[in-house]
């Protein structure tokens, strides 16, 4: 008899940890959750300032401007596809240094941003104004954003007739007559 109380009551000890333990893992992933949301919060804030406001009247980054434009460009074929996102992705990623997670979440605003900006044509002509005329940006840049165009043109194949205006656009207003 003394045998079962002593194994019911190292069971019930046993019990009484793992319960801690779990407990306490579950405070230590609250925890995490807290740190992510306190990290993400100077961008959530940012963002939700500019939702009040008009359409592409909020961009104030270069690099938000260049992903509207590779959206304009990618969606001049028709409807976006995953791999026309995925070069873009891969764009960001690689030209602005952002890691996979900002560059799903600049693309995703760009996209908010550019979805009431009217037609490709005037969405192209703002955000290539908007390009050109920041401070800092050199013909390099310029340049470099071509390419970056070009390649989001050519990722389901030859560029459209559509997609080729739009260069023509951007071309025209940076100086870069190809």
């Amino acid at each position: 008899m003394q045998f079962i109380a002593i194994l019911l009551g190292f069971l019930g000890f046993i019990a009484v940890w793992y319960w801690r333990i779990k407990a306490m893992q579950e405070v230590a992933k609250d925890g995490r959750k807290v740190v992510e949301t306190v990290t993400n919060l100077p961008r959530k804030m940012r963002f939700k300032s500019k939702t009040g406001k008009g359409g592409l009247a909020v961009v104030d980054d270069p690099r938000e401007a260049a992903t509207i434009l590779m959206l304009e460009i990618a969606q001049a074929r028709g409807t976006l596809t995953e791999r026309q996102e995925a070069a873009i992705r891969g764009e960001v990623m690689h030209h602005f240094e952002f890691s996979e997670e900002d560059a799903n979440a600049l693309i995703g605003q760009a996209g908010w941003l550019s979805r009431n900006g009217g037609a490709s044509h005037v969405v192209m002509s703002k955000m290539t104004d908007f390009v050109r005329q920041s401070p800092g940006m050199s013909r390099k840049e310029l340049v470099d954003l071509d390419g970056m165009l070009v390649t989001i043109s050519e990722a389901e194949g030859d560029p459209t007739d559509s997609q080729m205006d739009l260069l023509t656009i951007y071309r025209d207003k940076t100086g870069l007559r190809v």
